[in-house]
């Protein structure tokens, strides 16, 4: 039997989404000691390890564990079909729907079904993206109100954060590092390419939204660091970036800097500006 701390380990997957997994989607049902610890069997470790292998292949959580629970053996389950543009608008009209209704499991129903029609890269550049960017205009329309749109946003974020930890097992290349600058809030997109890049087997530290010069500085230097990538994620944010990469550049010369997102192109002098598909940028930074 092995402790949560052991199955963790061996099966390349973080204690949270261990917990995650069981808890939402039932992918196993460890023993509990009389103190309430978690204890996994061999049988365990099979499970948890086959269910971050069809996540790292880009299934969402849901459709991973609906195939591990019996509905289609999982190693043996055909790739879904590509997301069609007529299915792609009915999904982003389901969740902008949802986003004014409040509904924060129906808004999650729908990511788990988009995100189960392709590989992370595909879904998040075909559907995600123009989905936030309406959800963004209907904000501003009046259509949805604030507590829809920032239900929808955090469902979103969510998502994206448990897709950027499970694809931690395989990221050990080079230290790359991804963030907004200071006054940048919009993150969403920068999350995505994060998550894009760590696929592609880099390690990727993000720091997150409105981070100062100083901390970028910081984060660039704690460790070795191949390459900083600053989102500018509006026209707002393209001087902020600016200062940001200049520093960057500065600091530390031998490094590749990169601005991208909507507003990333040519940003600062030396930087390079990477593509704004989330799939063409990752590819472009890790041949880079």
């Amino acid at each position: 039997m092995f402790t949560i701390k052991q199955a963790a380990r061996r099966c390349g997957v973080p204690e949270s989404s261990l917990r995650a997994w069981e808890r939402r989607y039932a992918v196993v049902s460890p023993r509990r000691t009389d103190a309430g610890y978690r204890l996994y069997n061999e049988d365990d470790l099979a499970r948890l390890g086959r269910m971050r292998e069809l996540v790292e292949q880009g299934w969402s959580p849901a459709a991973a564990a609906e195939a591990l629970r019996g509905s289609a053996p999982p190693a043996q389950h055909a790739s879904p079909a590509p997301l069609a543009l007529a299915e792609a608008a009915s999904l982003t009209a389901e969740l902008l729907d949802a986003a004014a209704a409040v509904d924060a499991r129906a808004i999650e129903t729908v990511l788990d079904r988009a995100f189960a029609r392709g590989p992370f890269e595909a879904v998040a550049d075909t559907w995600l993206m123009p989905t936030l960017a309406a959800l963004g205009d209907a904000w501003e329309e009046g259509i949805i109100d604030v507590a829809g749109e920032h239900t929808a946003s955090h469902a979103v974020m969510r998502k994206l954060s448990h897709t950027f930890a499970a694809a931690a097992t395989t990221a050990s290349g080079p230290r790359v590092v991804v963030g907004l600058p200071a006054g940048s809030h919009h993150e969403l997109g920068a999350l995505a390419f994060a998550t894009t890049v760590r696929r592609q087997g880099l390690a990727v530290v993000y720091v997150g939204a409105d981070l100062p010069t100083t901390g970028w500085l910081r984060a660039v230097k704690a460790f070795p660091t191949r390459a900083a990538v600053v989102a500018v994620p509006t026209h707002g944010d393209r001087e902020s970036a600016r200062d940001t990469a200049a520093a960057l550049l500065r600091s530390a010369p031998t490094m590749l800097v990169a601005t991208g997102g909507a507003h990333g192109e040519a940003v600062a002098p030396g930087a390079l500006s990477l593509p704004r598909s989330l799939g063409e940028a990752a590819r472009a930074l890790a041949h880079s």
